[in-house]
């Protein structure tokens, strides 16, 4: 999995840092990379607490196994955030190319509306992120020491 990610990791960088576009969309790819960080800034987290569930670790807590899987489904869905925030960006790339090389009609309005689905993603969904990172740093034990009880 690891290699997998790390392999997606460099995909998207390569892409972020690429002078493709003419330096358009910059914002977005911005907005991408930040995206990106913060996604891996969840991976960092969720292995730190898988480390620290090593109960024969100094201070390890077996119980902060519950924090990675607390973080699970925050993790799929970011990764998702990004790859589909990825994908439209490159498409974009391609519209703007069509655009500049002068499509006209239909095609015009397919490539403007390609490139205008890809920053209104960039600018709006990629920065929650931001928030899911700090989400899965700060994941306590607080849910898992309720009582059955309480549910």
């Amino acid at each position: 999995m690891a290699q997998g990610l790390g392999h997606l990791a460099g995909q998207v960088e390569e892409f972020v840092t690429s002078e493709a576009g003419n330096g358009r969309l910059k914002v977005e790819r911005e907005h991408l990379a930040r995206a990106l960080e913060d996604v891996q800034g969840i991976v960092g987290a969720m292995v730190e607490q898988l480390m620290s569930a090593d109960a024969s670790a100094d201070g390890g807590d077996v119980r902060n196994i519950y924090k990675v899987g607390l973080n699970t489904s925050r993790l799929l869905m970011a990764l998702g955030d990004v790859v589909c925030g990825w994908l439209l960006l490159r498409q974009a790339e391609v519209a703007q190319a069509a655009l500049d090389a002068g499509s006209a009609g239909s095609e015009r309005s397919f490539y403007e509306g390609k490139v205008a689905a890809a920053s209104f993603f960039a600018r709006t969904v990629l920065p929650r992120l931001a928030a899911e990172r700090t989400i899965a740093e700060a994941t306590d034990l607080s849910l898992m020491d309720l009582d059955d009880a309480a549910f």
